[in-house]
């Protein structure tokens, strides 16, 4: 995977490491940690001389590295291991919890926060060590915008002298902090790069006469739960219009006065009402806890929905058979590693047929068939997800974070994709931070604050209508 590759950290660096998804950039940061091939298989030729007495790691699955009931005794651990006084660690936590502002959250198991809260309390656990180096792999992948910026605002409060390697693929927040870039190329290489952004690609929406081809999508009317005469057109699915004598098809999804509250807290958030019409994309963004993928997960029936009620294709989902509700949707959650079930990336792939090895090619994964799932990069164990995804045909898609580890190319494989699903009829819901593909990809963006949902049509949509 890495080959040929020299590079050598100095006190106080701050750099930028990127590059395709699975060409090794977290093999590399893993190798710098320590972690690589010790506890990460692989043969390593050359050497690795790590010269700090102390560093710290944030992996890009924040769940990966939790181990304590609550958030204040996961920053303690380390300081605990390295022998400090129990007052120490006390007014060591208390001040590093207060500088990342997740103070309220002391007392909540790691694990029943948000992606993008888990994320700051492994910052903050790796921060409360002061290490010489510090190693971040995606440390932004499920946080909002404005929380990547705070994210990366929190390390001005490390000595000058400690180094920082970054390991990102959305580079707008890092390339603010970091001051030089390295990209790991095919073949395993290192060269110097920049930190330009690449945008996803224009009018994907509407840019394929047929775009079913190739993603596992046969004739729309074969969609699950939608009448064929009441399938939209392209045409109407993109809002340019719609035909006086064609029948209307039922939502993808209604949401109404859904609310959730998890025991002993406040409401999460109450009367919510969505609408994803059949053929349409819709966005739910907001800032890191708000409720997003909780909601997503009450849909799904991953949990409890609470109040409020739930229409699919037209059908009240609570009144639907357990076997009818998993045909009229799709989830991929926001952990990739949540939708495995097989021992191998053939395995897995096989399981929806042989649509998903025409998407596995097209998504680089072709060549790890015969690789555990486990095994794969982040974004590769992401694009296994969407591979076995495109090939279900469902009326409904929920994603949750689907660009999550994903590099250029595969974001704008996925735009065409869901653009693809939406033209056959199908709805599509997703959660993301990543803005720039939210506004390439979605005709309504629903914007979650304060247990409120507001809609907004998106850039896309508006371009489409002016079209």
């Amino acid at each position: 995977m890495l080959e040929s590759v020299d590079l050598t950290i100095r006190e106080g660096d701050r750099i930028l490491i990127r590059g395709p998804s699975g060409s090794g950039k977290s093999t590399l940061l893993l190798l710098m940690a320590g972690l690589a091939p010790e506890y990460v298989s692989g043969v390593l030729s050359g050497t690795v001389e790590r010269l700090y007495r102390s560093m710290g790691v944030v992996l890009q699955n924040p769940e990966a590295q939790i181990i304590t009931p609550t958030v204040e005794e996961e920053i303690a651990f380390s300081l605990e291991n390295d022998g400090m006084p129990a007052s120490a660690i006390r007014a060591r936590t208390a001040e590093i919890l207060d500088r990342l502002g997740i103070s309220h959250l002391a007392k909540r198991h790691p694990l029943s926060l948000s992606g993008g809260e888990c994320q700051r309390v492994s910052l903050a656990s790796a921060l409360a060590r002061e290490p010489e180096i510090l190693f971040l792999d995606e440390p932004t992948a499920y946080l909002d915008p404005d929380s990547s910026g705070a994210f990366f605002e929190a390390l001005r409060i490390l000595p000058e002298r400690t180094a920082v390697v970054v390991v990102e693929h959305r580079i707008e927040a890092a390339a603010a902090f970091c001051a030089r870039a390295w990209e790991v190329v095919p073949g395993g290489g290192l060269v110097s790069s920049d930190f330009r952004t690449y945008p996803l690609p224009e009018g994907s929406r509407t840019g394929s006469a047929n775009p079913s081809v190739g993603i596992g999508l046969e004739d729309p009317a074969d969609l699950p739960g939608l009448p064929s005469a009441a399938v939209p057109t392209a045409t109407e699915a993109a809002g340019l219009g719609t035909s006086a004598s064609a029948p209307t098809a039922p939502p993808a999804l209604e949401v109404r006065g859904l609310g959730h509250s998890f025991e002993g807290l406040s409401p999460l958030f109450r009367n919510i009402d969505l609408t994803v019409p059949s053929g349409r994309i819709a966005a739910l963004t907001g800032p890191s806890g708000c409720g997003k993928t909780t909601m997503l997960a009450g849909i799904a029936r991953i949990l409890n929905p609470g109040s409020g009620s739930i229409r699919i294709a037209g059908r009240d989902s609570a009144s639907m058979n357990p076997r009818d509700f998993h045909s009229a949707l799709l989830y991929i959650p926001q952990n990739p590693e949540h939708m495995f079930v097989a021992e191998t990336v053939r395995a897995e792939l096989g399981l929806s047929g042989s649509a998903a090895f025409e998407s596995a090619e097209r998504y680089g994964l072709d060549g790890l068939l015969d690789r555990n799932p486990y095994r794969l990069s982040e974004g590769e164990k992401r694009r296994l997800n969407l591979c076995i995804a495109l090939a279900e045909r469902r009326p409904l898609y929920l994603l949750d974070e689907p660009t999550y580890g994903l590099d250029d190319t595969a974001r704008s494989a996925l735009v065409r994709d869901l653009g693809a699903l939406a033209e056959s009829g199908a709805g599509v819901l997703f959660v993301s931070h990543d803005e720039e593909f939210v506004f390439a990809v979605s005709d309504t963006v629903y914007r979650m604050r304060d247990g409120a949902v507001r809609p907004e049509e998106s850039c896309h949509a508006g371009a489409l209508k002016s079209a």
